[in-house]
This record gives C-alpha cells, sequence and structure tokens, in this order.
C-alpha cells in the first residue's frame, strides 16, 4: 500500500511538472527585448525591441505558436466590394505578403498601466508585395465578367503607424494583457498590380481593367482600404494575442 502511495504521489508529481512545462512561463528573452513599463526610456527601448522583434517573428516563434510574419500567408480571403453600378466578388486564395523584415521602426509610445494597454509603433517599409490565387467576377451596369488567375501587387514606401490596445486579464492567478484591436493604415507612395485571366472570354477586359487600376491606383487604394483594415485587425489581433496571452503582462513589461 506504502508503494502504491508513492507511485501515486510520484505520478501525480510527474504530471504536475508535464502541465508546468506546457503551461507555464516561456522564457521571453530568447525572443524579444523586454523594456520596463515605467521607465523614463521605455519609448527608446520598446524601438528596439520592435525592429529586433520584426527579426526573430519573421521566421515565427515556435514556442509561442506564432506563425512566420515574413513571408505571411493566409489561406483565404473574400472580398465583396459595391459602388453605385459597380459589383466585385472575389475570393483569394494562397495568400503571401512578404516585405515587413526589411521595415524600420521609427519611433514607439506605450501607456500602460494595471487597466488597460495602449502601444503606437511608428513604420516604414520599402516595399511590400503580396500574391495570391483568385477567381470572382464583377459588374458594371449590365456588363458581367467572370475572371479566374493569379495576381501580383507591389506597394512601395509605405509609411504607416501599428496602434495595439488591450485589457489586462487574469488567467490561472497569472495576470495577461488581450489585445483587443489592432489598427493599420498605411500611406502608400506607389501601388502596381499584375493579374492573369484563365477565362478566355474575358482576358481583354481584365487587361484593361488592370491598366485603368495602375492608372488610377489612389482612386482604388483609398476605396479598398476599410476592407484591408478590417483585415489587419483580425490578423494584427490574432498575432499579437501569440505572445501577449502566452507571456505574463509583468514579464513583457515589468512593473519597476
Amino acid at each position: 500500500m506504502t508503494k502504491m502511495k508513492m507511485f501515486n504521489q510520484s505520478l501525480c508529481v510527474l504530471i504536475a511538472l508535464l502541465l508546468s512545462y506546457c503551461n507555464g512561463a516561456v522564457d521571453i528573452e530568447k525572443y524579444l527585448k523586454v523594456c520596463a513599463r515605467n521607465s523614463p526610456d521605455v519609448n527608446d527601448c520598446l524601438v528596439d525591441a520592435v525592429q529586433y522583434g520584426i527579426s526573430v517573428m519573421a521566421a515565427g516563434i515556435k514556442d509561442l505558436g506564432v506563425p512566420p510574419v515574413d513571408p505571411y500567408v493566409q489561406k483565404e480571403l473574400r472580398l465583396e466590394y459595391k459602388n453605385n453600378q459597380v459589383k466585385v466578388k472575389m475570393d483569394n486564395r494562397d495568400i503571401i505578403v512578404a516585405g515587413l523584415k526589411a521595415s524600420t521602426v521609427r519611433d514607439a509610445r506605450l501607456r500602460a498601466d494595471e487597466d488597460s494597454f495602449h502601444l503606437e509603433v511608428d513604420m516604414y517599409t520599402p516595399a511590400v508585395n503580396l500574391s495570391g490565387k483568385y477567381e470572382g467576377g464583377g459588374s458594371y451596369n449590365a456588363l458581367n465578367i467572370t475572371a479566374r488567375g493569379t495576381y501580383h501587387t507591389e506597394m512601395t514606401d509605405l509609411v504607416y503607424t501599428w496602434k495595439l490596445d488591450g485589457k489586462p486579464e487574469t488567467i490561472n492567478n497569472d495576470v495577461y494583457i488581450r489585445i483587443k484591436s489592432f489598427y493599420m493604415r498605411p500611406d502608400v507612395s506607389n501601388m502596381n498590380v499584375q493579374l492573369t485571366n484563365d477565362a478566355p472570354e474575358s482576358k481583354e477586359l481584365t487587361a484593361l481593367g488592370v491598366r485603368l487600376v495602375n492608372e488610377n491606383w489612389k482612386i482604388l487604394y483609398r476605396e479598398l482600404l476599410p476592407f484591408a483594415m478590417h483585415n489587419w485587425n483580425k490578423i494584427g489581433t490574432k498575432v499579437a494575442n501569440k505572445i501577449f496571452l502566452k507571456v505574463p503582462y509583468n514579464q513583457l513589461f515589468p512593473n519597476n
């Protein structure tokens, strides 16, 4: 009976250790620079921390379940656009976004306390390339077009600010930050779109459409920006919480 009791106790200890390992603290300083949230130099520290973090996160952080962010792969995205007589529906697949790791962090600002968390990071990215497969259709008045193929979009000289808002949340007696929203609205100096179309009946029309898009890209960019921002909010919030909900608040941003 004593041996059985000792066995049970040992088994309980082993299970506890395994659970501790699976759910326990990750040594975040292996991957990211830590900045004290009340330090007078916290903003300067964050510039260096985010710059280094981008290079680390480009390949992903397996211990935290963070996927690679450069290139970032999105399996699918549905776009529906309506404006007066213009209607477009497009299903995008195998989307690849590349260019983030060449970014420069220009400034950072943190407001963090026991009740709220707000971080802003000013960024510059020389170029972003977006490619994928598409299938969809559009109409203008009585004119209807269907198309399918691949696309490639290049944007250059992106200037933007990341804005992350969150709230402290207690999980298993530790306080974490749950990011609630991620905001990004890039200004772009130029955009170029290339499109293939495997539907022979609409090739000429899509070629004309691509030419018009590239000649008037600023109008298109402005029109599609709300859709892109909605998608970035979902992606940015999800990726940020891979870190913020895995590492306690006082480890990510010590209160000293």
